[in-house]
């Protein structure tokens, strides 16, 4: 699905116009509505795309679904696929990561974060 179309899907699952949003992130009105009409060669910024969310007081995965339908990632993944890029070997990690099915990525999560000391998001859910 498009940026615009996302927008528009998450903004009138809120209950907000366009025209509130805009005022509420200090935008043109115009310029909104060309966003969310996928009038721009160009996606808007992961900047615009943040004070958005908070305008329409997004949860964690609408903000996701607008970041990554303008093609953005989230800035811990970004930090992350930064370090990738530096490592051969954690890039080579994170390729083969994302081939594997979840039960596997859960049991190999599971590991990872026992191995560094805490306890895994996955295994709180078990107990």
């Amino acid at each position: 699905m498009s940026f615009g179309k996302t927008l528009q899907k998450i903004r009138l699952t809120k209950g907000k116009k366009q025209r509130d949003v805009a005022r509420d992130i200090g935008m043109d009105f115009s310029y909104f509505s060309r966003l969310e009409n996928d009038r721009f060669e160009s996606k808007p910024t992961r900047e615009t795309i943040e004070k958005i969310a908070v305008a329409l007081e997004c949860t964690p995965e609408e903000r996701s679904e607008l970041l990554a339908s303008a093609g953005r990632i989230d800035e811990e993944l970004e930090r992350a696929a930064l370090r990738a890029s530096e490592n051969p070997k954690l890039r080579e990690l994170f390729k083969s990561a994302s081939m594997l099915p979840n039960e596997q990525i859960e049991k190999h999560l599971r590991k990872i974060k026992s191995d560094l000391g805490e306890e895994s998001p996955l295994d709180s859910e078990e107990n």
